[in-house]
């Protein structure tokens, strides 16, 4: 799949090949339509946020909104490392997702989420 990957802790992601997650118990794989592009997901890139995993090569992006395998759109958080939010597709936890409402957009609910829990 393309993506946003990151192969060193300070450098900027570069778009190129990454290998597809693969679904598992409680977790889900999504089909991104939409990824933030916040602060927060730039520090946990980076490696400069607590919340880092530090696992090397990565794919960038902590957050944004995608279909499940059934169908469901839902914003996401916290992917699971390697696998972020700047790619086709992303592995998340079951319990990290949310519905988002059909009167909301993609892009608008992956820019809201980060702002709005930190207001």
């Amino acid at each position: 799949m393309k993506a946003g990957i990151i192969t060193a802790v300070g450098k900027p992601p570069f778009y190129g090949d990454f290998d597809e997650p693969i679904a598992s118990e409680g977790k889900e794989l999504i089909t991104v339509t939409a990824c933030a592009l916040s602060q927060f997901s730039k520090s946990r890139s980076s490696g400069s946020h607590y919340s880092s995993e530090g696992m090397l090569p990565s794919v960038a992006g902590a957050d944004g909104v995608g279909r499940t395998a059934d169908g469901r759109r839902v914003y996401f958080v916290l992917p699971e490392a390697p696998y972020g939010a700047l790619a086709q597709k992303s592995l998340v936890r079951s319990k990290q997702c949310v519905a988002v409402p059909d009167s909301l957009d993609d892009v608008s609910a992956a820019a809201i989420a980060n702002p709005g829990m930190s207001a």
